[in-house]
Order: structure tokens, then C-alpha cells, then sequence
């Protein structure tokens, strides 16, 4: 018995827990989440719409797939760590329409996310996510700071549940770059999302609240926007100089 107890191994494709996590355990030691594609949502309860994909996976990437050179239409692929794609994305563009507008569909064609900023003249920048029947999840705040790039991951009563932190837009938007995704009291990271060779990857536990995982999926395509305005600015001004 004692021999069969020693010789027992752990699986070793299992995630640590999202209340496991030890203080700034490294993100990408997790290791990618088998892709479950045949959900019942009927099942599962409170779960919103369109989101139930979302429970079993723990990465997810942001490919850009083409940009309309006429305006800022782009569009995108969401894959999961398998590379099988899970929504497509269209940044919609429309004359006096909202400063950020993205629809994220299944595979099939229903939506499943919009991200949504109506005004970007206020002092405060913030997308708002919501699910495929129109019920708001939460938001994406974008914090001004010229040391750091700052933003807050909200419930849908303006709450913060996480915090995305990493350098300044000033030094770091034509390379590689990485930003933590911490606890709200910046004690623990949870996962990470990194801009690398021109695609964004999200990491997270598994077992976390599925409605903060679309949360960060939105976050991820907030800072890729981010970035590409800024990426646009500075080569306009280059080009005027």
C-alpha cells in the first residue's frame, strides 16, 4: 500500500485555484486548460449568455486579422490555448457613434460580448462589457498616469474586482510588454496579459468567476486599442515633424 501511495502522481494539468495563489506566483507556470467545446448553457446557472465557453478555459489570445486602412475598423480571432477559435471580433466605426465599439460573435454568429465607450472628452475613460442579451457585466477604467498604465476591472456596480498594472504607454508600445493582473489590494497576481509579435494572450486560473474572465478578455482588447492609438499618434507626429 505504501509503495502504491509513493508512486501516486498529482495530475499535473491542473491550474492552482484562483484562492490558492501565492503572492506574485508567475502566470504563465499554468498550464493550458483542455478546450471543452460541447456546453449545455441551459445547465448552468448563472452563467451569462454567451459566456458559458469561457468556464473551462484559462488563456485566451487576440489575433488581429485585418485592419481597414479607410478609418479604424479592425477586426479579430479569440483562440483558446488549443488555437481553436472561440469569437471573432469587429471594431465597428461609425460618423458620431461611440469613441470604442466591439462586438464579439461565436463561431455560429451570435454575439456573444459588446465593449462599449460612448465619450472619450471626460476626464474618465471606461468601456463597459456586456453580455450577449444586453446585461452589463462590468467595466474597464482606464486610470491617467504617465509612470504606469493603470486600469481597473469592475463588477457591474462600479466595484474593483481586479487591477491591471504595467509600464507607461510613453516607453513601452512598439515591443514586447507584459501587465499583471492583480487582486484589487495588489497582494497576489492572478494572470497576465501580454502584448507579443503583434498578438495580446491573457492568462488566468481557471476556476475564476467567469464573468471576471470576459471582463478580462475585454480588458485585453481595451489595451490593445489603447496601444494602437498611441502607436498611430506618435507616427502621425513623426510624419509632420
Amino acid at each position: 500500500m505504501e509503495s502504491a501511495v509513493i508512486g501516486h502522481k498529482a495530475a499535473p494539468d491542473e491550474p492552482p485555484g484562483y484562492n490558492t495563489i501565492a503572492p506574485y506566483a508567475p502566470p504563465d507556470a499554468y498550464p493550458p486548460a483542455a478546450p471543452i467545446r460541447s456546453v449545455d448553457s441551459t445547465v448552468l446557472k448563472g452563467v451569462p449568455p454567451g459566456l458559458e465557453y469561457l468556464i473551462p478555459v484559462n488563456q485566451l489570445s487576440v489575433r488581429e486579422r485585418f485592419t481597414v486602412s479607410q478609418g479604424w475598423s479592425r477586426s479579430f480571432d479569440v483562440l483558446d490555448a488549443a488555437g481553436q477559435r472561440m469569437f471573432q471580433a469587429t471594431q465597428r466605426v461609425q460618423c458620431c457613434g461611440p469613441v470604442y465599439d466591439v462586438m464579439l460573435t461565436e463561431p455560429g454568429g451570435r454575439d456573444a460580448l459588446h465593449l462599449l465607450e460612448n465619450c472619450g472628452c471626460t476626464c474618465t475613460r471606461r468601456v463597459q462589457v456586456y453580455d450577449q442579451a444586453g446585461g452589463l457585466l462590468g467595466y474597464v477604467q482606464l486610470h491617467w498616469s504617465s509612470m504606469i498604465t493603470h486600469l481597473s476591472v469592475m463588477n457591474q456596480s462600479s466595484e474593483v474586482i481586479l487591477l491591471i498594472l504595467g509600464p507607461s504607454f510613453s516607453t513601452n508600445i512598439f515591443g514586447n510588454v507584459s501587465f499583471e493582473v492583480k487582486s484589487r489590494d495588489e497582494q497576489h497576481v492572478v494572470g497576465v496579459i501580454r502584448n507579443e509579435n503583434e498578438q495580446f494572450m491573457v492568462t488566468f486560473p481557471a476556476d475564476l468567476d467567469v464573468t471576471a474572465k470576459a471582463l478580462l478578455l475585454g480588458g485585453c482588447f481595451y489595451l490593445d486599442s489603447l496601444i494602437y492609438s498611441k502607436r498611430k499618434e506618435l507616427l502621425n507626429r513623426r510624419s509632420n515633424d
